[in-house]
């Protein structure tokens, strides 16, 4: 395999990514000799990003507070609710105004997905990678299926799943 330099663009792409996923988690992105300096409580993340082809590409380094990250973990929400939609995480259960959503296990994941991200437009390409398995490989419009089925369900709470046309689709909580 051949290997070549990244374009800088696609590299500062895949540095954002990778920062700002690790910045929801808690740690900030810091210069490799601060994790030489790390005070107690502290914990330092070195991330090598490794793509297929390409080389040289500069180790990131991350720092975080350790009871900080420890309570993002904890606070994570097990119940998820909009207005009378709630979805129980721990249980796999929907409901909607009190009544049971009978939901397919697929139907289920992708609400839940929706809510985690609500106001956030989803591409159909992060809704297959984050909600199907990991090696799909079948159409992307089977997102839109399941959208449908799931708005079916949801009746007229299914308004609150919008269309961002030849995009994806976000969860719109809307002010009263």
């Amino acid at each position: 395999m051949k290997h070549e330099n990244l374009p800088t663009e696609q590299l500062e792409q895949a540095h954002y990514l990778v920062a700002h996923c690790l910045a929801k988690a808690g740690l900030c992105l810091v210069s490799s000799d601060s994790l030489s300096q790390l005070e107690e409580g502290q914990v330092g993340l070195s991330v090598n990003i490794a793509i297929p082809g390409i080389e040289g590409i500069p180790t990131m380094s991350f720092v975080g507070d350790l009871k900080e990250l420890h309570q993002s973990i904890t606070a994570e929400k097990n119940v998820l609710r909009c207005d009378g939609l709630e979805v129980d995480c721990r249980r796999r259960r929907a409901s909607l105004n009190g009544e049971p959503l009978l939901l397919t296990p697929r139907e289920l994941q992708l609400l839940t997905y929706l809510l985690q991200n609500r106001n956030q437009v989803l591409t159909r390409g992060q809704l297959l990678g984050s909600v199907w398995e990991l090696g799909y490989t079948g159409d992307s419009r089977t997102v839109d299926t399941h959208v449908k089925c799931l708005r079916r369900k949801l009746g007229e709470f299914g308004r609150h799943i919008v269309t961002v046309r030849k995009v994806g689709y976000r969860f719109e909580t809307f002010t009263k």
